[in-house]
């Protein structure tokens, strides 16, 4: 693994602390960016993703405001049984009612507020299932989105981005925003909407109860401010010390061979212990701002009902508040209640916001990245080829300040062999990924039947190329599948028919379930070779006009090989074909034959050629004769 330590490994058997001080940076670990308080067009462009379901939306805050409003009036039906039972009480009904004509006057209230709370509850819900299936609806557009986007992002971007940021965007992040695309309009209408409503009753209740509690409201506004101030930065970083964590842990698993052969597993645990120590810090951090924040907004509404209840107890002892003012005490209490919840609410929404935010912006920092390879506006697709493949004057380089390959020019033919030799890292596996396009050259052109493949779609281009790696890569499913993964349309005929053709329909026959034996995650239930014979027939089945073998049968023992071999020519009859490989028996039949060195075609001919000149090549076949005595 990457990420080296210092520190001694923990004993065995013996539990870590965990660390809630600010850790120090380990060796390999970026320091942590600063991120800017969450800013308006962010918020903007979130709640634009919102809008292909805005009628949802609608109909759901339309239905809760009714709900809410149904919730709100409960102070009101108290309100109206305290006054009736103390009036009752005191005589000051007239003509007086007797005991029975007052129960059921009780009754009456109790059951209209009752039918009331019913139809607010029934609100409620239609509330909840409208709000869940329009704010779900924006997680389901916006995964897609992603995964989409990723498809057509380049190379160049997989080469630099490590699998566990890839992953935590279209998992974690997303979830983050779950609750703001669920939620979050409503909170923020629902909450101003009783704030509005219940401090406009307190103000109708008695004016003189509503100012007395009215000088804390700039109290709760500075607390917001100090506190959205403190928590601005928190939450992002708490969410890149996730990815952190979780990157290293798809890294590890990822490799878990090369840890498991190299005994890193401890070296390894140490690393990820500290990675958590850094979530860690950043989440405690942001806890002990809200433990500060939640309680401090408690003890506020705490002392507004003191406030309330002890001048309203005086307003009405001195006479100041005679007719209805135990009711109106009461009504005015429960209404400070309802002033003040919405304000604990924005405090967890807050928080939940903090976090949305911190993962949409990443996540729409992934959207907005560009692939280096896209289609121009112009770009036309590409008629049916025959195969002719040039490159002209080409310098490329993965970083444009350090080219891989040098002013590259050669020219194969529709139906030739162009065999790719050349130490490691000397740049034939690039020209192979130029041609498929992967990369475009900073220099010079690759044409294909004289149309220069950054003018075609890239659809076009691919439809009519085939490909097999050096890493063989199977997707979970039956070998059937993986071979018709380029030709969904493929019958099972057809790919049994290819199978047949490239030779390898009895290998594959002969698997415990023939072409439904499942591969398994990555091809783990394959052999290397069972692995590259299925290739070479997804490759086939493809009727590819362009095939490239990089390094494709460094996986295949030589019974395997030889069995390629043999139907070698068949498959590759009428196509332009480019294989990358060490061994002789792959090129020596190869029409052409260039020798790559630091980038540069160095040598070019066939075989025998190359041989008679005595130059690189012929060094490099002797060593590989030597070797393979």
């Amino acid at each position: 693994m990457s990420n080296a330590v210092t520190t001694p490994p923990p004993t065995a058997g013996r539990r870590r602390k965990p660390l809630l001080v600010k850790p120090a940076n380990i060796e390999g670990m970026e320091e942590e960016e600063r991120y800017k308080p969450i800013e308006w067009p962010l918020v903007r462009r979130l709640i634009r993703t919102l809008a292909p379901f805005r009628n949802q939306y609608l109909l759901g805050l339309a239905v809760g405001l009714v709900h809410v409003s149904c919730d709100m009036s409960g102070p009101l039906f108290m309100k109206y049984m305290i006054n009736y039972v103390t009036d009752f009480t005191s005589g000051r009904i007239q003509p007086h009612p007797t005991t029975d004509a007052a129960i059921m006057m009780l009754t009456r209230i109790i059951l209209i507020w009752g039918v009331v709370s019913i139809f607010s509850f029934v609100l409620q819900r239609a509330t909840i299932l409208i709000m869940t299936r329009a704010g779900e609806s924006v997680q389901f557009m916006l995964r897609r989105r992603l995964f989409a986007h990723l498809q057509q992002l380049s190379m160049s971007f997989y080469d630099k981005t490590k699998l566990g940021r890839i992953i935590s965007r279209c998992t974690s992040d997303i979830t983050a925003m779950r609750e703001v695309n669920v939620w979050g309009i409503w909170r923020v209408v629902a909450n101003l909407y009783m704030m509005i409503i219940a401090g406009a009753m307190l103000l109708i209740t008695d004016w003189r109860l509503f100012l007395a509690v009215a000088w804390l409201a700039p109290l709760i506004a500075l607390c917001n401010y100090v506190y959205r101030k403190r928590a601005s930065g928190m939450h992002q970083l708490a969410r890149e010390g996730w990815t952190r964590v979780s990157t290293n842990l798809a890294e590890n698993i990822t490799g878990m061979r090369v840890v498991t052969a190299f005994n890193r597993q401890e070296p390894n645990l140490e690393v990820f212990n500290t990675l958590q120590d850094h979530n860690t810090y950043n989440n405690v951090r942001v806890a002990r701002v809200n433990g500060v924040y939640q309680p401090l907004l408690q003890l506020i509404g705490f002392v507004g009902k003191v406030i309330i209840l002890c001048f309203g107890m005086d307003l009405i002892l001195t006479g100041r508040l005679a007719r209805g003012g135990v009711g109106a005490v009461v009504m005015a209490f429960m209404y400070w209640d309802w002033f003040m919840q919405p304000i604990l609410n924005f405090g967890d929404f807050y928080n939940q916001l903090m976090q949305a935010m911190a993962g949409a912006e990443r996540v729409f920092n992934l959207l907005d990245t560009t692939p280096d390879v896209q289609d121009e506006a112009q770009a036309k697709p590409l008629p049916r080829i025959v195969g002719r493949v040039t490159f002209d004057n080409v310098t490329f380089g993965y970083n444009p300040d350090r080219p891989v390959l040098h002013e590259v020019n050669f020219e194969a033919q529709p139906g030739q062999m162009i065999a790719l030799v050349g130490a490691t890292g000397s740049g034939k596996s690039s020209i192979v990924s130029l041609i498929a396009r992967f990369y475009q050259p900073q220099i010079g052109r690759v044409l294909v039947d004289g149309h220069d493949i950054r003018h075609v779609t890239g659809e076009s281009l691919h439809k009519q190329m085939g490909l097999v790696l050096q890493v063989n890569y199977l997707f979970t499913g039956t070998v059937m599948e993986n071979i018709r993964y380029a030709t969904p349309h493929a019958s099972e005929q057809d790919v049994i028919n290819a199978a047949k053709a490239i030779g390898s329909y009895d290998a594959i026959a002969s698997l415990q379930n023939g072409f439904n034996t499942d591969v398994g995650e990555r091809g783990c239930n394959m052999s290397l070779g069972q692995r590259q014979l299925i290739c070479f027939t997804r490759a086939f089945l493809a009727d590819p006009r362009i095939f490239m073998l990089d390094e494709a049968t460094s996986a295949v023992d030589t019974a395997t090989e030889l069995l390629v071999q043999q139907s070698l020519e068949k498959l590759l009859a009428g196509r332009t074909t480019f294989i990358v490989a060490h061994r002789l028996s792959t090129i020596m039949k190869a029409d052409c034959i260039l020798v790559i060195e630091q980038g540069r075609v160095l040598e070019r001919g066939t075989h025998r050629e190359l041989l008679a000149t005595g130059g690189k090549y012929a060094h490099l076949y002797n060593q590989f004769a030597t070797q393979s005595e």
